[in-house]
Order: structure tokens, then C-alpha cells, then sequence
């Protein structure tokens, strides 16, 4: 049986777990800190009576998680949370629950499958790259400042590669 991993939008957006409930189903202590809501608070109340769990998330896969998403020119699209909630699914070999398309684009390349929320989940993947806004030139997605001209870059597809 698969192991369900849930982002914050499973609680915020009240995503029914009780079909999934012979499962098991894991979030993160991150997760529960963004739940602010009195809704969002009561929907994972209601969770953790059925039996969610929380697990903080292990050093080694986030730090593995941080690389491909650098690789992928995910991470700074990520917050913290997202990355742990991704290296939770990498630790179990989880079904990831999230409408984020950065974190589905970096469970993807992972090899971590995901379940949308509300939206249609992606349809293809991308590597996001950094170009100069003042000569054009192309660089990694680490690169803010263009160490030839000294102006800024900004975000561009750098591959894409379309799903099912």
C-alpha cells in the first residue's frame, strides 16, 4: 500500500483523506506550522484523529532534494517546507499530495510520483535556466547578477520534456 505524503493545501483546501485512510499518510512539522486558518487547523485535527502522522524530514534527503532541485532550477521557487515535505515522499517512496507545480516538477525528476489537489497536475517538466537581461548570455539558475555585464538575469525554460 502506498505511503501518502500531504502538503499544507491538503489541510487548507480540506482535500477528503478518507478514501486514503487504509493508507498511511505523513506530513511534516513545517506543514503544520503553515496551517494558520481555523479551518485548515480543524481539517488536520480531524486528520490526525484518523491516524495522519508527523514526521520531521531526514537531513541527507534534503540536502539530496536541494541538489536536484538546483539541477532542475527549482529551488528558488521552493520554501523549506517544500523541500522537506519532497525529501518526506523520497524517504518512504511516497505518493506526494500537492497542487505546486515546482514541487511536482522536482518529485518528477526524482522519480516521486504525485496526486493534484484541486488543479490538473503537470503535463511536462521543465529545467529553468537564467538569462541576461542586458547581453542575452545564459547561465544556471544560481546566477543572479551577470558576471559579464553586471545586470540581472531573469528565469527562462532552459528544457522541457512533455509527460504522459
Amino acid at each position: 500500500m502506498p505511503v501518502y505524503v500531504a502538503d499544507s493545501s491538503v489541510f487548507i483546501l480540506g482535500m477528503p483523506l478518507s478514501t486514503r485512510l487504509q493508507n498511511r499518510i505523513i506530513t511534516t512539522p513545517e506543514v503544520v506550522s503553515e496551517l494558520v486558518d481555523i479551518k485548515s487547523k480543524t481539517v488536520f485535527e480531524a486528520a490526525l484523529e484518523s491516524g495522519v502522522e508527523v514526521e520531521p524530514p531526514l537531513a541527507d534527503l534534503i540536502t539530496e532534494v536541494r541538489s536536484r532541485a538546483s539541477r532542475t532550477g527549482d529551488i528558488e521557487r521552493l520554501s523549506d517546507t517544500d523541500i522537506g515535505i519532497l525529501a518526506k515522499a523520497l524517504e518512504h517512496g511516497g505518493i506526494l499530495c500537492t497542487d505546486d507545480y515546482a514541487i511536482q516538477n522536482v518529485a518528477e525528476s526524482l522519480g516521486i510520483k504525485t496526486e493534484p489537489i484541486l488543479q490538473d497536475g503537470i503535463k511536462e517538466t521543465f529545467e529553468w535556466g537564467r538569462r541576461c537581461k542586458g547581453c542575452g548570455r545564459r547561465f544556471e539558475s544560481d546566477v543572479r547578477i551577470c558576471p559579464v555585464c553586471g545586470s540581472e538575469t531573469k528565469g527562462y525554460k532552459k528544457s522541457r520534456k512533455v509527460l504522459r
